[in-house]
């Protein structure tokens, strides 16, 4: 045993020595090798990329679809809207052809409007159908077209085709008026868009507003002018209480001689046509306190023809609205309308619905009379 036991001692200082040299051989072949692949990444220029997040995957990239207006203007805009509209009952005032329940399209609007980086702004609307009279071989017709100066807030200019500033039910936007259609007495008096040139702005930190403006006076889409002046209609606005409670108070007028100008029938006028001079006047206000929204408007115009007697017209409405809930708002309107061939008084009850605010709002209204009643229901979108 002695011997074997020297022998095994004999052998292991060799056996560890070996193995030393091997792990040391091992080490100088490992640092040759990084520094061989050093070497060829310097001369390959080789980067090798950073490893991607797992929380945030890379997302294929979606080019959005890009509108260039043909000019330089600075901002684009397109869009539009549609009054789907549905009617049942009687015929409640002249503006109905008939009684007929009928399905149509009130307004079909397309439009494009732009800014300039220098001040200067424009719009175009084309109306696709826009008639409560039945009709039929609809084509396209402007409703505002015109190019503005806005560098000073204080005195906006446009020129083209407007509303002329008379009214505030007919100042108000299509797609905010509270009914699905105005007043009689305002489709009769107000003289609604015409073509011509406008001044306009806010002075004392918007706490009143003005327009004033002169146009052909010959009606929407009449290019021509019946005599050598024009008509003149000017608007004053003041902000009687800002913040939480709004009331705002207005006062209107406008004046104009005419040749051969287009009035309401029951006037008396030969064919609806008019030759003389008008002049009309109107007071309005609005007060606006959480869901609560009141409007009053008392308007008067008068008729001195060529020859015959003059006409007078006045019409007058109040008209009140309460939200029930952020969605449904009741409202309820009396509105009459004088004339010496006729005197008309017509209440108005009903609902808006707003679905996503005026975007998409359903109208649910009951016209009544003294002897017939209408359902007037609308859809209205805007895109």
């Amino acid at each position: 045993m002695r011997p074997l036991a020297v022998a095994l001692l004999l052998t292991l200082p060799l056996s560890a020595q070996t193995v030393e040299e091997r792990l040391s051989s091992l080490e100088q072949e490992v640092r040759a090798l990084r520094a061989e692949n050093q070497e060829l990444r310097r001369m390959l220029t080789v980067t090798v990329p950073a490893p991607v997040p797992a929380t945030t995957p890379a997302k294929p990239a979606v080019a959005a679809p890009e509108i260039k207006p043909a000019g330089k203007a600075s901002r684009l805009s397109i869009g539009g809207f549609v009054h789907a509209q549905a009617e049942a009952g009687g015929r409640v005032d002249p503006r109905f052809s008939d009684d007929n329940d009928r399905i149509f399209l009130r307004r079909t609007r397309l439009n494009a409007g732009g800014v300039f980086a220098e001040g200067f702004d424009f719009k175009v609307e084309l109306e696709l159908s826009g008639t409560l009279a039945s009709s039929s071989g609809l084509r396209a017709q402007a409703t505002d077209a015109y190019a503005g100066w806005t560098k000073y807030p204080a005195a906006n200019v446009r020129i083209g085709q407007l509303k002329a500033p008379f009214g505030l039910e007919q100042m108000a936007s299509d797609l905010r008026i509270l009914t699905p259609e105005r007043t009689l007495g305002t489709d009769r008096i107000t003289p609604a868009r015409q073509i011509g040139v406008q001044v306009a702005g806010e002075l004392a930190k918007k706490r009143f507003g003005y327009a004033l403006g002169v146009f052909n006076g010959n009606g929407t889409n009449v290019s021509s002018n019946d005599d050598e002046g024009f008509m003149t209609a000017g608007r004053v606005t003041a902000n009687l209480l800002t913040g939480d409670v709004k009331w705002t108070a207005g006062a209107n007028g406008y004046t104009s001689d005419d040749r051969n100008v287009s009035v309401a029938p029951e006037l008396g006028f030969a064919n609806s046509i008019f030759a003389g001079s008008r002049h009309a006047w109107g007071i309005d206000s609005q007060f606006t306190s959480g869901p609560v929204d009141v409007w009053v408007e008392l308007m008067r115009a008068e008729y001195d023809p060529a020859t015959g007697g003059s006409r007078e017209l006045s019409a007058a409405y109040v008209m009140g609205a309460y939200s029930l809930t952020e969605k449904l708002q009741a409202v309820a309107r009396y509105d009459t309308y004088d004339v010496e061939t006729a005197d008309m008084d017509t209440w108005t009850v009903g609902g808006n619905y707003y679905i996503k605010g005026h975007d998409l709002k359903l109208q649910l209204h009951l016209m009544h009379t003294g002897e017939d009643d209408r359902v007037l229901a609308r859809v209205q979108t805007i895109f």
